[in-house]
């Protein structure tokens, strides 16, 4: 090999690096590219009962998911995308489901700026992160009860959420109908 090639080879690992880098978009690509109407605020309830907010900037009233609704409280503070800040896992009790034990579930990533965006939402009964995360995007597991009165004791479903790039939101694989955790037909 010539001297020449040596010199210039760590340049081509380089490129041939940011090219592939530059296939998935990066959570600051993302944050900035993401609608202004679909960034929100993290709040966090005086009262300190995990009752949280996740509304847009400057927005107090009219957001269903306020702290003077009432309904909606932390499940949780992964990193999800292991940059060394806590995320949130929302639950919110508004459903259309009642009070069966289905939740409206959703998950919101800092962009570092105090703003988060959203990058899950569904409807489970519960939606756990790995305890320690060390890979950005780990696999979540989900649960969903069923959603028909009188089926309350059908075992719970298991849903693995995975993260997906393109969409930059944690979906299901397969994607199941929450009436699909009912045993039995209503």
């Amino acid at each position: 090999m010539s001297r020449a090639f040596l010199l210039f080879a760590p340049f081509l690992l380089s490129a041939s690096t940011c090219s592939a880098a530059a296939d998935t978009q990066t959570l600051q690509e993302h944050c900035t590219s993401t609608a202004a109407d679909d960034l929100v605020v993290i709040g966090i309830s005086a009262q300190g009962h995990e009752k949280v907010s996740a509304c847009p900037p400057g927005v107090d009233s009219g957001c269903i998911y306020g702290l003077t609704v009432g309904q909606t409280y932390s499940a949780g503070t992964p990193d999800l995308n292991a940059d060394g800040q806590p995320d949130q896992l929302v639950r919110h009790f508004g459903s259309n489901y009642g009070d069966i034990d289905v939740v409206h579930y959703l998950g919101f990533v800092q962009c570092g700026d105090g703003t988060a965006i959203k990058v899950l939402e569904g409807q489970f009964k519960d939606v756990i992160a790995p305890i320690i995360i060390t890979e950005p995007w780990p696999d979540l597991t989900a649960t969903r009860g069923c959603a028909a009165p009188g089926h309350e004791e059908d075992p719970p479903q298991e849903v693995k959420l995975s993260f997906n790039p393109e969409t930059y939101r944690y979906e299901e694989a397969p994607k199941l109908d929450p009436a699909s955790a009912c045993t039995h037909s209503p």
